[in-house]
């Protein structure tokens, strides 16, 4: 099994913070986290980062035949891109989406997800940790029979 971890703009500049937890995680901590807890479950990882929205539906296209699922943070994208949505929507490939925090801690138009319609599953403001539930998630997906069916919000 293989998975297309993708993730959106400035999220390669984040530094994140447990509360009650000493240190800071950057990006690339949050992805070798990722890339082991991926690894004891048997899956593969592809890594893919940009800043630009084109890049990331070009990602999504790709994903077909290339990846057995995607694990999307998309970033500010989550409320304002309709384009990543139907790339979503026409890839044929399952979607969970992860959002380190939640929307209704920041500004009020960030409360709509215009992403969450092309996903399977939602892991939101959970931290970095989102990323290993949503890793979770799609692979019990996929095993079950492949189909994914369901939208679980976390």
């Amino acid at each position: 099994m293989k998975f297309l971890i993708l993730n959106g703009p400035n999220l390669n500049l984040m530094r994140y913070s447990e509360p009650g937890m000493p240190g800071e995680l950057d990006f690339d901590g949050m992805m070798d986290l990722v890339a082991a807890a991926c690894a004891q479950m048997g899956i593969e990882t592809d890594f893919c980062q940009s800043n630009h929205e084109g890049d990331l539906i070009d990602e999504i296209q790709a994903a077909a035949g290339r990846v057995d699922g995607i694990v999307l943070n998309p970033g500010g994208y989550a409320h304002t891109s309709v384009a990543i949505l139907d790339a979503l929507r026409l890839c044929r490939v399952p979607v969970v989406e992860v959002l380190l925090n939640a929307p209704d801690e920041h500004e009020p138009f960030r409360k709509t997800d215009v992403i969450s319609f092309g996903c399977q599953g939602h892991f939101v403001g959970e931290g970095p940790q989102g990323y290993l539930h949503a890793c979770a998630y799609l692979a019990q997906l996929l095993h079950t029979d492949g189909t994914p069916k369901t939208h679980i919000v976390m």
